[in-house]
Order: structure tokens, then sequence, then C-alpha cells
């Protein structure tokens, strides 16, 4: 089975592996997971739900047009502002060979205030602000906010299966097919 993913970061191919290799639906399945980079046409900071998931289902449908696999996996964070609070989470795209698609979403963390004010107020990017606060060099790299927020409770790591786990029973489980 070939699974392609829209990324070359290290942090989220493991993920996507360890995802894949603890879950029942891939149990005894020979995997090759296929690392890709394409265009989406979107900012490449969404602050918005309906940006990033149309950012991730322009990069899955974009892959599959280069790579012929059975299923085509986006992943990526994003904030939403909900109820005068900022929030981070995580969402995961997966289209399969049929061109049905999932979405799957992580849990979500409020962002400090500090982070939210730069963000949303002075319209900065988060890396740079995030490697600023922290003073951990290429923070959004090494570390991610999730951690940096949570005292390492939760991980980027942790975040990409949660919103995997949450987007793959939909092409598998029975009350789906009903």
């Amino acid at each position: 089975m070939k699974i392609t993913i829209w990324t070359k970061s290290p942090p989220k191919i493991a993920a996507i592996e360890e995802a894949i290799k603890n879950n029942p639906y891939f149990k005894d399945k020979d995997i090759e997971i296929i690392p890709n980079k394409v265009e989406s046409w979107i900012s490449d900071m969404p602050t918005s739900i309906e940006e990033n998931m149309e950012w991730a289902k322009n990069r899955a449908i974009n892959t599959s047009k280069i790579v012929d696999a059975d299923f085509y996996i986006w992943m990526e964070w994003w904030t939403s502002y909900i109820w005068e609070k900022t929030y981070l989470f995580w969402v995961v795209y997966i289209l399969n060979n049929n061109w049905e698609w999932h979405f799957g979403f992580s849990n979500m963390m409020e962002v400090p205030k500090v982070f939210h004010d730069r963000i949303y107020v002075n319209k900065e990017e988060l890396w740079p602000v995030l490697t600023e606060i922290t003073w951990v060099e290429w923070a959004s790299k090494k570390t991610w906010a999730f951690w940096a927020w949570s005292d390492d409770i939760l991980t980027r790591k942790d975040q990409f299966m949660f919103a995997f786990n949450s987007a793959i029973p939909a092409f598998f489980n029975k009350y789906y097919k009903i």
C-alpha cells in the first residue's frame, strides 16, 4: 500500500509512520510512505478552518496528480479565533484513490495572550515569534508550540497522530459505509 504525504519534515513523517504502525486498519500491510511537496495556492499562515481545509485539500489533490498512491495525506497546524481567544490545533486531510476524503483534527489548545497579540494584532508569523519568546532557535522546527505551551505534555508528534487517527476510521469503519 502506498501512502504519500505532503511533507518532507522528519517529525511529520515519523508521526504518520507511528500512527500507521499502531493503527489496526494497517496491521499486516506492507506500507510505503512517500514524502512529497506541492503547492496549495493558499497563504502560508492560514487563520481560519476554511482556509486551512482548502489548503489541505489542494495539496492532497495536487500530490495525487504526480504520485500514484492509495492514500494522499496532508497535515498542518492552524489557529482560530473563538470566543475572544485563539486556539491552535492540527488538521489532517486524507484523500484515497477513489476520491473519498476525510478530515481529522487534534485537540485544541489555547494560545497564550502574548502570542495571540503578536499573531492577530501585530500580524506577525508564529515561527519567529515562537523562537524569540521561547529562546529556542528554530523552535517551530524543533519543539513546536504545543510542546512549549504545555511544558512538554503535548508534542507536535502527538497532535499529528491524534488528527490522523481522527480521520482514518471514516475510510474503514462499518458505520461510515451504511
